[in-house]
């Protein structure tokens, strides 16, 4: 009996083990994905707004406004870095979010993603504007050695 008392304790305590890793892993996983989301999310307004002519402008580290789950405890922050991107006229957006650990240790999830933009600031829609005004004035020209 004392045998089979010591297999069974040592059983469980290997199944306990094996569930707490697999919970560590589940959470792991939740905030991971809650990551991915919030970034994709950040990006695509950071997107939109360069998209609506503002430049877009390096956040060091701000947390979320709102939760992302309800059910979840995790709270994460986002950076965004803007850098000149290695082509010229480009910029390169790496959005950046982390699970903040409660208690004070290193992140439990971090996700990051980056996007390449054509910098807002060199005025290529100006220059494209000329560009057709330049070639309608030789249209009409044309037009009008024609006639």
């Amino acid at each position: 009996i004392l045998l089979a008392l010591a297999i069974l304790g040592g059983s469980l305590a290997i199944l306990s083990r094996i569930a707490d890793t697999g919970m560590s892993a589940a959470r792991e996983s939740r905030d991971l994905a809650a990551a991915r989301i919030l970034a994709q999310t950040k990006l695509c307004e950071v997107m939109l707004d360069a998209a609506s002519g503002i430049t877009p402008q390096s956040i060091p580290s701000a947390p979320f406004d709102a939760p992302f789950d309800s059910q979840s405890s995790s709270l994460y922050q986002y950076g965004v870095d803007v850098q000149p991107a290695p082509m010229s006229g480009l910029l390169a957006i790496r959005v950046t979010v982390e699970a903040i650990d409660a208690n004070g240790g290193p992140p439990r999830a971090r996700y990051a993603l980056t996007r390449w933009l054509v910098d807002p600031t060199l005025g290529l829609e100006e220059a494209e504007a000329e560009e057709e005004a330049m070639l309608e004035e030789k249209a009409a020209a044309a037009s009008g050695a024609i006639e």
